[in-house]
Formats: C-alpha cells, structure tokens, sequence
C-alpha cells in the first residue's frame, strides 16, 4: 500500500507539477538578471539628497520581513554574483516521516547555489536559487529535483517613497523543516506567510510567498506603507495516511502608520485585511478572511540590544463551510508577542514568541497559532562557529475547537561551520523533528525524526559588481 501510494503521488502529477514550478523560477531568474543589468542606468538619474537605504531596511511586524541574525560588526557580502556546489552526506531515521513504518536510510545531496548582492545608495537587491538533488541509498523514488528561491529587493523610486518586494519559493520532496536550514532569524514571522513549523505527511510541497510595499515617508520620523501580496501552498500524495491536505491560497493587504519617537524607539499601528482559501480534495473547500489591527514598538535599548514587542485584535469570519458548521470558529481573537534580539562580537541570540491566526500548514484550515523560537550563533576557538536554533509551535483548529483538535511540533538543529579558502566551508549537522497530533485527525498521530548530516560547500566563482 505504502509503494502505491509513494508511486502515484510522484508519477500522476509530478510533470505538470514541475512545469509550473519551472516556469514560475524561469520568470523570476530572467527577472532579477534584468534588475541587476539596468537598475545601475536608472540609479544615476535619483536624487542625492536622500538617506541610503539602511543594511537590513523592514517594515515591522505585519510584514513578510525579517533581519539574519549578526554578530556584532558582521558585514554581508554586497555587489558580488557568487555560484557555489555543495555536496552532503547523511543519515536520515525515519525518511517516511511515520512512526507506524518506520525506516532509517542514508543519503547523498547535491546542490547548486546562485547568490546576488546588489547595494547602492538607493538599491538593496539579495537573490539566491538553489537546486539540488536528495539520492537516498534506498528510496529512489524520492531521488527528484528539488528548488528554493529567495529574493529580497528594497528600492528608492524617489527621495520620499521606497518600494520593497519579497519572494519566496519552494518545491520539495519530503518533509525539510524551514526552521533549521535556513539562516537564523531575528523577530517573530508575520501573520500573513504560510506556517513553516508543522511538517505535513506529503511527498511534494509546492510553496510561494510574495509581498509588495510602498512607503511613503512624509518626514525623516513618520512613514506610512502599503503593502500587499499573495501565498500559496500545494500538496502532492501523502506518506503516511489517506487523508488529503489543505492546498491554500491566501491574498493580503495593508496599511501601516509608523512613528519614530527617538532616534531609536518606534511605534507602528497597522491594519490588515487577509483572505484566505482552503481546498481539501475535490469535494470540500473553505474560505476565511481575518481582519487585524496590530500595535507595536521596537526599540534598541543598548547598541547590541533590541526588543519588541506587538498585540491586537482579530476577527476572524468564516465563509463556504458545510451546514453543520456554519459559524464555527468566527469571532474576536488577540494577536500577542515580542522578540529579545542580543548581538556582540563573538554572540549573537534572539528569542521570539507569537501568538495569532494563521494556515494550518496543510494539516487544517486557519488555526490559533503559539509559537516560539530561539536562535543563537557563537563563535568558537579555531575559526568554528555554532548555529542552535530551535522552535516549538501548536496550532488549534478553529473549526474544530470543540474537539480539542490540534498540532504540536518541536524542531531543533545544531550547525558547527568552519570556513574554508576562497568562501568554502565545512559543515557538521544534527536536525530533530517532533510532531503530535491531538483530536479527530484520522490515520495519522504524528512522528520523530532524526537527521546527521557532512557537508562540504565550495565556492566556484565570484564576480564583483561595480557600485
């Protein structure tokens, strides 16, 4: 049953599957290409009289934007196209992500990254699209393409307005939990991008993020923004029950007013209109739309410190439900949370808890989302660092609170790095994945799974861009 299963969801729609996703990478390849050709033409044309775009330009909780945790002093690569290879060995416990078939295997991966940094007075441009290959020694079914991209861009269209665009995009096989390799991040996540902890019980993941900003900024401490965009998520066959996932498509928009009260304190209000939708299979479909109006404050207690905190209403209203559920779910619920962000020259940590609407990570529809997150990098003796990151959420169903019908899930990873010469480095990797599931959901009640991993990346060539 389980060879049935794994053999349909990877031939009856795996072409049509990476058309699309192929297509989608193909446009937004040719599209930054295009930006790093002609954006040094127009840049010549703006105004010098305006401020430089700051290292890590966001717009706050509320948005898809959140800052790489630094060390103190740390600078990023900038003006640089940079092509690496990466070749990992690991040791994977349970590759099925089942408790109730449980089968350890090892695993050979392949990967080709494409990075571009572009910083001018005006422009802030980061680009990275990584294909790689996962060989297991047994699962050749499991042997596909795999993709991500990530795209950052903040651009001053004239001396008050500054346009942002943020895009991610995912195709994968199995269950690759975002949290642990991905860099560590500072801030909590905004409410409007897919959930990343739960790990659904799906062979193929296919994910996309897109938000746009425009901000006004009337005088050197008051801005307003608008922003909006779009997420999706689709799901292939599953692993490990019968039971279908969630596909989402979610449109979001808002307006955010920012205020800087000191040359390091702000304060923002933002409201925020997100429409979501939810298909399961064939037959049955759901649609919510969750009204916010978020408060927060940030500020940079020390020249290392930095704290936030946000809070807020939401109305959730429930539409297309069946009969016998009409009206489950809907109502006022708070949004809560802050972040700790700490960073010297030899530590760095950040510390995130949050609590609002959000998808159910294909498992549900909308769900009451906590989470938690704690991150720290560390310098250590003979040029190795260390990377901890760990993450604990649980997402309740609001359609089904009456059944008590929720996730838990508890992600951890340990990264100890070494540069190389030449940009190249070591990796030596442990990643631990835990999910439980509470309720009515049939077949599935959850799984452990282990990861180790060696990884060599090395840095093939790098082209410095002239400012």
């Amino acid at each position: 049953m389980l060879e049935t299963n794994l053999e349909s969801g990877l031939v009856g729609g795996d072409r049509k599957f990476m058309g699309r996703c192929g297509q989608k990478t193909l446009r937004v390849f040719e599209f930054f290409v295009a930006l790093v050709v002609l954006f040094p033409v127009g840049l010549t044309a703006q105004t010098t009289s305006s401020p430089a775009l700051g290292p890590d330009q966001g717009f706050g909780y509320g948005t898809s934007v959140q800052n790489s945790l630094k060390f103190e002093g740390e600078n990023t690569p900038e003006n640089l196209v940079s092509l690496s290879f990466g070749a990992a060995a690991l040791y994977d416990d349970n590759v099925l992500s089942t408790n109730a078939d449980r089968v350890s295997d090892e695993a050979l991966s392949l990967n080709t990254t494409l990075a571009i940094s572009r910083q001018t007075k005006n422009l802030k441009l980061d680009f990275d699209y990584s294909p790689f290959f996962l060989l297991y020694r047994q699962f050749s079914k499991f042997d596909q393409l795999n993709q991500s991209a990530n795209m950052d861009l903040t651009y001053r269209l004239a001396p008050r307005f500054i346009l942002g665009l943020h895009d991610t995009l995912g195709y994968r096989y199995g269950a690759y939990p975002t949290l642990i390799d991905a860099p560590i991040l500072s801030g909590p996540s905004s409410p409007t991008t897919l959930n990343q902890m739960i790990l659904p019980y799906t062979i193929r993941t296919l994910s996309n993020m897109v938000g746009l900003d425009l901000t006004f900024e009337k005088t050197r401490r008051t801005s307003v923004t608008f922003s909006g965009g779009y997420n999706l998520s689709k799901f292939g066959n599953q692993t490990a029950a019968n039971q279908s996932l969630y596909n989402t498509k979610g449109l979001f928009g808002g307006v955010e007013f920012k205020r800087w009260a000191t040359e390091h304190t702000s304060f923002s209000f933002r409201l925020l209109h997100h429409d979501s939708t939810y298909q399961l299979g064939e037959l049955f479909g759901q649609r919510t739309q969750t009204e916010s109006a978020l408060f927060s404050v940030e500020s940079r207690l020390t020249p290392t410190l930095t704290v936030s905190l946000n809070g807020g209403p939401q109305y959730v209203h429930t539409l297309d439900q069946p009969s016998a559920q009409a009206g489950v779910g809907q109502g006022f619920y708070g949004a809560a949370g802050g972040s700790i962000t700490e960073e010297v020259r030899k530590t760095a940590l950040t510390l995130s808890v949050q609590r609002s609407v959000s998808d159910g990570g294909g498992l549900y529809a909308s769900v009451i989302d906590t989470t938690g997150t704690f991150g720290v990098r560390r310098q250590l003796v003979g040029r190795w660092e260390a990377d901890l990151n760990i993450g604990a959420t649980r997402a309740s169903n609001l359609v089904s609170q009456n059944a008590d019908e929720k996730t838990d899930v508890l992600l951890g990873g340990i990264d100890f790095v070494r540069p190389l010469r030449n940009g190249s480095a070591l990796h030596i990797s442990y990643a631990t994945m835990h999910e439980l599931y509470k309720g009515t959901l049939p077949v599935f009640y959850g799984f452990d799974r282990n990861q180790v991993s060696i990884v060599f990346d090395f840095r093939l060539k790098s082209i410095p861009l002239a400012r």
